[in-house]
Order: structure tokens, then C-alpha cells, then sequence
């Protein structure tokens, strides 16, 4: 029995080792060189001046674009990796302050009718729990062609958990495209049309399933999107 439990907590060891491994490849290896080419192009723009034909202006504004979304993609795998790892304080959290708060940050750039009463307040994992809100209300505004973008946000309480609910009056995804939606990466506009990266949901339900709750997904073209999550109460 003994010698099982040492074998496990050597097992684990070993798994810390590997994430801490590879969460430097990540930060450290895999970026320094994109912000070197990043560097690169806007000194070979600075040294050119004025003297760059216009489609060569363009080809290297493409480039520290390019430069920079795989950047940020990097960021959106090394966030994913840490869910089970990080931002596990448990604090009291007024999900009615917090949903308020995000909507706030999201009416600097867009139109946005919030509806949301009756929020719970409760102790949880509070950053988690932010987490999760900010990727559905930023995906409920940018996949959003009107000029209101209207979001509903609803509890509802069970025995132990609370059941929370996410629509909008966004573009909609289309069937095939529902599952697939939670893929890292996965855009259902073309990247080179729209600048989301397609990590949101995919980090949004890692986080639900690492607290042991679920999420429902449903949606309609034309008709926006309803995201539908539980959560514990309680979390230890």
C-alpha cells in the first residue's frame, strides 16, 4: 500500500516537472523568437521610410499581425494549461457585481443591453468563475452584427449547485459547427475576417469540468447563441 502511494506521488512529481517544462517552452522559447520577427519587421519598415512600395507596406503590416495573433494564441494554450493549477483562491464572489462589471468593459467599444437580476453571491473559485463570464460575454458581443448587442444573464438555484444562463441576440452557430465551437482554435468566422482566436469556449468548459459542472451549448442562425452552465456551491 505503501509503495502504491509512493509510485502516485512520484507519478505526480513527474507530471509537475513536465507542465512546469513545458509552460517555459511555451513562455519563454516559443515567444522570443515571434517577438524577434515582430522587432525585425517594424525596424525594416523604420529603415525603409517612406521609400516602401504599398503592397510591401501591407505584406509587412500582415506579417507583425501574423507575428502577434500567434503571440496571443500561445497565451490562449499556456492559459488552458494552467486551468487546473492556477486562480484556485477561494473568495466570495457577487456574481451580479462581477456580470455588471465585465458588460461595463465591453461598453467602451460596443452598445450593450445587459439583463441580468438576481445574480447569487456565494464562495467560490472567484477568478475561475470570472473567467468563465468574461470569455461568454465577450463572445456574445463580438459575434454580434447589431447595433445593440443584447446579453441576458439568469440563475437559477438546485440542490447544490447553481444553474447560470448566457444568450444572446448574436450571429448564431450553426449545427455542424456547435461541437466543434469548443475546439482550441476553432473560429466559426474566417481568422482573417475576425480577430477572435477560438480559445474562449474551449477554456470556458475545461473550467466548468474542473469543477465538476457541465455546460449545454444551443443556438440557431440569426437568432444568437445560449450557453447554460451549473456550478457548486460548494468547492473544497
Amino acid at each position: 500500500m505503501m509503495e502504491q502511494k509512493h509510485n502516485c506521488q512520484q507519478q505526480l512529481e513527474d507530471l509537475r516537472k513536465e507542465y512546469e517544462e513545458f509552460a517555459y517552452i511555451v513562455s519563454h522559447d516559443l515567444k522570443a523568437p515571434l517577438r524577434a520577427i515582430s522587432n525585425l519587421s517594424a525596424w525594416i519598415r523604420e529603415d525603409m521610410g517612406d521609400n516602401l512600395e504599398a503592397d510591401i507596406q501591407n505584406n509587412i503590416r500582415l506579417l507583425q499581425q501574423r507575428t502577434e495573433r500567434m503571440e496571443r494564441m500561445i497565451n490562449g494554450l499556456l492559459d488552458f494549461s494552467r486551468i487546473p493549477r492556477f486562480d484556485l483562491e477561494i473568495q466570495e464572489v457577487n456574481v451580479q457585481e462581477l456580470v455588471e462589471q465585465l458588460a461595463s468593459q465591453l461598453k467602451e467599444q460596443h452598445t450593450v443591453a445587459l439583463h441580468a437580476t438576481g445574480l447569487p453571491t456565494f464562495t467560490t473559485y472567484g477568478r475561475k468563475l470570472e473567467t468563465v463570464f468574461q470569455h461568454l460575454l465577450q463572445n456574445a458581443v463580438s459575434h454580434n452584427e447589431n447595433p445593440t448587442r443584447e446579453i441576458w444573464v439568469e440563475a437559477s438555484e438546485q440542490a447544490d449547485t447553481y444553474q447560470f444562463r448566457v444568450k444572446d441576440n448574436g450571429i448564431g452557430i450553426w449545427a455542424d459547427a456547435q461541437e466543434r465551437v469548443f475546439r482550441m482554435f476553432y473560429t466559426v468566422q474566417p481568422k482573417d475576417q475576425h480577430e477572435s482566436l477560438g480559445v474562449g469556449l474551449t477554456i470556458t468548459r475545461k473550467i466548468i469540468q474542473f469543477v465538476g459542472g457541465s455546460l449545454d451549448l444551443q443556438s440557431e442562425p440569426g437568432r444568437g447563441t445560449e450557453v447554460t452552465f451549473t456550478w457548486p456551491k460548494a468547492v473544497y
